[in-house]
């Protein structure tokens, strides 16, 4: 349950607004690794859909987006790896002593770290830098005031560390506000076609019956962009209020999927509609819910399992940086002229 919640953070945080656009890293140090599941992960991310990853198994930034692979120079692949194979030193550092700040001496334990930026159509720009261990946020960058804000009393002690470092929040601060965004207009550029398209989504209503009630969903998936409305209406008319707060999760084809579910009591069995609204549609798509069937709908789920698994990857890195004194280390980078590249390790 720990690593949902830092999964929902994760959502609200990069949730792209209608007409905008995101660029995001995510980064995951584990205690153990395994099969399928690597000592460290870092991922990119363009509005919301992993374009490349790095993991402690391949050794390698992979870039997963054609139409960026064909622009960019791939010097720039070359030197991800380098950043974050020193990334992955410096979070295997930071899993151990996050363990000792908690006095845990065994047991499967996860650093994260989030940051991006984001684009609005009219010039806005927002930017985020949140950490995360065990799945829970424990710390996040005030960019007004450009300190750290401990989330955990625990953590209050190195929030009041990393303040003491104010050199290196002006630096993320400059990269996120100036670097991450002229990164993410770059790419924007490069899939213009891609990012602009729009394709309606399916639309399926089925029904889950336990404890004496009813649970009425309406899956909505395969739509891009994101935006969209998704409701239920008793008789046609009268709008029913869902109590589960929907999440929109990408799909592992740039598309996007959602669920809106209501709760019904026996006794009150009646027509119910699902009524969804999107910019590829003309109108508003309406699709009634038939208690004679039954659609146990499952699509791209591994879309969110996807996720999960980048947040299991991710959550490791930024700690070892901020929690070191000595910043010296025993990698180097090797500049490239494009300036889209991830922040440096401790020691640049």
């Amino acid at each position: 349950m720990a690593l949902i919640s830092f999964l929902v953070i994760f959502l609200q945080a990069g949730a792209v607004f209608s007409g905008s656009h995101s660029y995001r890293y995510f980064y995951t140090g584990n205690s153990e690794g395994g099969e399928g599941q690597p000592h460290f992960t870092a991922t990119a991310y363009l509005d919301d859909f992993p374009i490349g990853i790095y993991t402690s198994a391949t050794k390698t930034f992979q870039l997963r987006t054609k139409w960026i692979e064909e622009k960019a120079d791939p010097a720039l692949w070359k030197n991800y790896t380098n950043i974050f194979q020193g990334w992955e030193v410096e979070f295997r550092r930071g899993v151990k002593k996050m363990m000792e700040h908690f006095n845990q001496t065994e047991g499967f334990h996860s650093l994260q770290w989030m940051y991006g930026c984001e684009l609005d159509d009219d010039g806005g720009i927002r930017a985020y830098d949140l950490d995360g261990y065990d799945g829970r946020e424990f710390m996040a960058l005030d960019f007004k005031k450009v300190i750290h804000i401990s989330s955990r009393p625990e953590t209050e002690v190195i929030a009041q560390k990393w303040n003491t470092e104010t050199i290196e929040a002006e630096k993320m601060k400059n990269y996120l506000e100036v670097q991450c965004i002229e990164t993410l207009k770059k790419y924007i550029s490069y899939g213009k076609e891609h990012l602009d398209r729009k394709v309606a989504p399916k639309v399926k209503v089925f029904h889950q019956q336990s404890a004496g009630v009813i649970k009425l969903h309406c899956q909505a998936y395969g739509f891009y962009p994101q935006s969209i409305k998704v409701k239920w209406f008793r008789r046609g008319a009268q709008k029913v209020r869902s109590f589960e707060v929907p999440l929109i999760l990408p799909n592992t084809d740039f598309t996007y999927q959602t669920r809106v579910t209501i709760t019904v009591p026996p006794e009150e069995m009646d027509t119910y509609f699902c009524h969804v609204d999107h910019s590829s549609l003309e109108k508003t798509h309406i699709v009634v819910w038939d208690p004679s069937q039954n659609h146990l709908l499952y699509a791209s789920l591994g879309a969110s399992s996807i996720l999960l698994l980048i947040l299991t990857f991710v959550l490791g890195l930024k700690l070892g940086r901020r929690r070191q004194g000595n910043r010296t280390s025993t990698y180097s980078l090797t500049p490239v002229t494009d300036g889209d590249q991830p922040p440096p390790s401790p020691s640049v």
